[in-house]
């Protein structure tokens, strides 16, 4: 969700519009403006047109209730909201933090489809209205369509398997019968892949019987929440691994520094080259940190301009740079990164110095280290590398 553009704040939580939402916009306008002519007739193609664009921007807005009613009530619940992101497959809710009891799980998840339900219920009863009082009939139309495809997305979210928010109420009814936390969240997980496996094959049946797009876009769909699914599972294996560990356990301790007064040139003849290091924290002349550059930001800059740019010129400000005592748990670090986004660093600071700096290598070789002590590879220890490395361990999706 890098490439997300902030729109502002609703509610008080930032909204942001991913790329992709211009695909779902355009197949909303086009399934739309498609159907219209063999529902209503007499209207001009640029009619059906645009009665198709308002209808796939409605739409995009159910979406958008749809999330903003999962942030709401996580917030309720005493959950941390990040942001709400519109994107190709609806939207996503990111959550700093977990539900603390199965019943905040549950009203958490099960909002969203309910909110899809009752805003079907809603343009059911805009379409009736709109009849008894003989308005246009392709807006009567517009309204029923959106009463229908809400009505399809509350029910197809509440398929029982993550990451749909039917396997979010999955795991909250196996947390209440077990106890058991990372079990139900396994559990709702492997649901997941049951359930994208039927869409998959449901897909390509529907390909191969002649419906090209409806079928490759069910199978697309079934591929998105098995790979979805499998990265859910990996996420609570790795915490399951770290449970207990301090950020100090994790870190490299007295990292290198680079000079911030140096030219980039010169920080990469004098230091970089022949070092191991990815990253560096920037001193300032009078030893104070004030950011951090990583080996990324030097290749980013063009060749001819490192004679005349400084280090400190191309570092990350300090209060960009996620930071973390060295007694800190571990999990609580992890959910920081994954907030900073792909690859991010941690500096480690004690007294108001840095002692230490976290990567997303130095925890892939702490879970490997760990993996030593387990009788066996087990289910889902390579994905625990894997997540280690993209430091997305933190982040709770709806």
């Amino acid at each position: 969700m890098s490439e997300a553009i902030p729109l502002g704040r609703i509610a008080g939580f930032g909204v942001k519009v991913h790329w992709s939402v211009i695909v779902i916009l355009w197949l909303f306008t086009w399934s739309l403006a498609s159907t219209l002519p063999g529902t209503v007739k007499g209207y001009s193609h640029a009619a059906y047109w645009l009665a198709g664009a308002c209808g796939a921007v409605v739409l995009l807005a159910s979406l958008l209730a749809h999330e903003l009613a999962h942030a709401v009530v996580a917030r309720r619940m005493g959950v941390s909201v990040r942001d709400v992101t519109l994107w190709l497959f609806g939207g996503v809710t990111s959550l700093e933090g977990e539900a603390k009891t199965p019943k905040a799980a549950f009203r958490i998840a099960f909002v969203g489809p309910a909110t899809s339900l009752v805003l079907s219920a809603g343009f059911a009863g805009l379409a009736i209205a709109l009849g008894a009082v003989h308005a246009a009939a392709i807006a009567v139309s517009v309204a029923w369509w959106l009463a229908t495809i809400n009505l399809l997305l509350g029910l197809f979210n509440l398929l029982p398997g993550a990451p749909l928010d039917g396997g979010r109420v999955v795991r909250a009814y196996l947390w209440h019968r077990y106890g058991d936390s990372v079990r139900a969240s396994v559990g709702a997980a492997h649901a997941g892949r049951v359930v994208a496996i039927i869409l998959i094959t449901l897909g390509l049946a529907e390909f191969l019987a002649g419906g090209l797009i409806g079928g490759v876009w069910l199978a697309f769909i079934g591929w998105f929440i098995f790979t979805a699914a499998r990265e859910e599972e990996m996420q609570v294996t790795t915490r399951q691994a770290l449970a207990g560990l301090r950020v100090v356990d994790a870190m490299t301790a007295n990292p290198h520094t680079a000079p911030g007064w140096l030219t980039v040139e010169d920080f990469i003849q004098r230091y970089v080259l022949g070092d191991r290091h990815s990253a560096y924290p920037v001193a300032d002349r009078d030893g104070s940190t004030m950011g951090l550059v990583t080996l990324r930001q030097l290749r980013e800059l063009a060749p001819d301009r490192r004679t005349t740019t400084s280090v400190r010129e191309i570092a990350l400000p300090l209060d960009s740079v996620p930071t973390a005592a060295p007694r800190e748990p571990l999990s609580a670090l992890i959910d920081r990164l994954s907030s900073a986004g792909h690859g991010s660093r941690a500096l480690v600071i004690d007294g108001g110095q840095v002692v230490g700096i976290v990567t997303p290598s130095d925890l892939a070789r702490l879970i490997d280290v760990y993996r030593l002590a387990q009788p066996g590879p087990g289910p889902g220890s390579a994905a625990l590398r894997h997540d280690a490395n993209s430091a997305t361990v933190g982040s709770s999706k709806i």
